[in-house]
């Protein structure tokens, strides 16, 4: 038994002298990797990608050139500005009200406070802008529409309420698109009144029949 015993001690002790074990070079790397105390590289943020939105990042200030556009509700419907329209204009019913952008003059303009307007597309009966600013509405549909000087009023003042190089903000609401020479009729007729257009045609027939009703003697 005393013999074993030595034998074991023996071993123990050849053991603990024996030369550590090396690792390979591959699994030193992913250890040191593991256990490094480097932080990783911090992500940097594109202040710019938070004013990628025209409309929001609109500059009321000479360098503005282009219009913003931002859509409150789409609508549905006829669309303004439609390739498949059967003529390259429209006939159009709107209402809109509009403001100044960063001015010192009166902010709202109730002047601009247009409960309804018809007008065709091309005739530059609103400023170029606004009708820029409309094209892809649908009937129903709500956009805010800004508009530089340059597509606006220019460097002039206009009747008194709007400044020289003012930037205007449109809220512009689509009521109507004619679809047809009937819509057309009917949107005319709306705007100019159907008692108005009554009176209108009662006039006329009575300067046309006149001369006939005068000389069979009823007048």
């Amino acid at each position: 038994m005393p013999r074993f015993a030595f034998l074991f001690i023996i071993c123990l002790s050849a053991s603990a002298f024996a030369p550590p074990t090396r690792f390979p070079h591959s699994h030193l790397t992913q250890l040191h990797q593991m256990f490094s105390s480097e932080a990783p590289p911090l992500e940097t943020v594109d202040d710019n990608a938070n004013n990628s939105d025209p409309f929001e990042s609109y500059d009321p200030s000479p360098p503005q050139k282009t219009i913003a556009t931002k859509d409150i509700s789409i609508g549905s419907g006829s669309t303004v500005g439609d390739a498949s329209s059967s003529s390259s204009s429209q006939l159009l019913q709107i209402q809109y009200s509009a403001k100044l952008l960063n001015s010192k003059f009166t902010a709202n303009l109730k002047q601009f406070e247009t409960p309804s307007m018809v007008f065709r597309t091309g005739e530059q009966r609103i400023l170029p802008g606004l009708e820029e600013g409309i094209i892809g509405m649908k009937v129903g549909g709500r956009r805010l529409v800004r508009v530089p000087p340059n597509k606006g009023y220019g460097d002039k003042w206009y009747r008194g309420v709007v400044p020289p190089e003012s930037h205007l903000e449109f809220d512009v609401t689509v009521v109507q698109v004619a679809d047809g020479p009937l819509d057309e009729f009917n949107m005319k007729l709306q705007q100019f009144g159907v008692e108005r257009a009554l009176g209108a045609a009662v006039c006329l027939g009575y300067l046309a029949l006149s001369p006939l009703l005068e000389k069979n003697g009823v007048l």
